[in-house]
């Protein structure tokens, strides 16, 4: 016979997150339109960041609006300040690329390269940004230092998320209409997922190094 309770139970835990998700999204819109997008893109993302954060450590049970309009607040002007900085740094480092592809001799090769290497290290430090300004208690200054060691650390990490991001571009490609409803609250997840499970092995390192160091003592 089949166990009807135990399918219904699961049915309805997955509607449950398809729910979560379809709010998350448009709160999401909201606080970006709050703040007329230029002001608001960033606090609103890295919020959503936080309230993943929240679900993939269990906690369920809480206001999503009252939650997200707190943390917006109160994380207004840093969220703005470390996503504009990094945007700027990313647009910089284009610019320079654009400007040295065309050259030629020695010197504008070894430019070209330093620029292509700066380039892949604040990609895989951008990946990190987000998910360690809201997982760690740090001074802003330190958010970018952080999320380039962690990204070194765990390169595969690194790959699974830009895969994610790359495949997430795909489907709304494909299926636009998803956009509005389960794009980058999902993706917001994902993301986060990733980026705790490198948190965790971290963590793990960190405190086997320190029993063997207690050892030793």
């Amino acid at each position: 016979m089949f166990q009807t309770g135990g399918y219904m139970e699961k049915l309805n835990t997955i509607m449950e997150w398809i729910m979560r998700f379809f709010v998350l999204q448009l709160i999401w819109i909201l606080f970006c339109l709050v703040g007329l997008v230029i002001g608001g893109i960033f606090p609103a993302t890295f919020t959503m960041f936080a309230i993943c954060r929240k679900w993939i450590n269990k906690q369920t049970e809480f206001p999503i609006f009252r939650t997200f309009w707190d943390l917006y607040r109160k994380g207004f002007l840093k969220t703005n300040l470390l996503g504009w900085v990094t945007t700027l740094t990313g647009c910089s480092l284009y610019y320079y690329f654009q400007l040295l592809k065309g050259t030629e001799g020695t010197m504008g090769l070894v430019l070209l390269i330093a620029v292509w290497i700066a380039g892949i290290l604040y990609l895989m430090t951008a990946l990190f940004i987000i998910p360690v300004y809201v997982h760690f208690d740090i001074k802003l200054i330190d958010v970018a230092k952080y999320a380039l060691i962690i990204a070194i650390a765990h390169p595969f990490h690194v790959i699974s998320m830009a895969a994610l991001i790359i495949g997430f571009s795909m489907v709304i490609i494909l299926i636009p209409g998803l956009f509005p409803f389960f794009s980058f609250s999902v993706l917001a997840f994902g993301l986060m997922w990733m980026a705790k499970s490198a948190f965790t092995r971290m963590e793990q390192k960190v405190s086997k190094l320190e029993k063997i160091n207690n050892s030793l003592v």
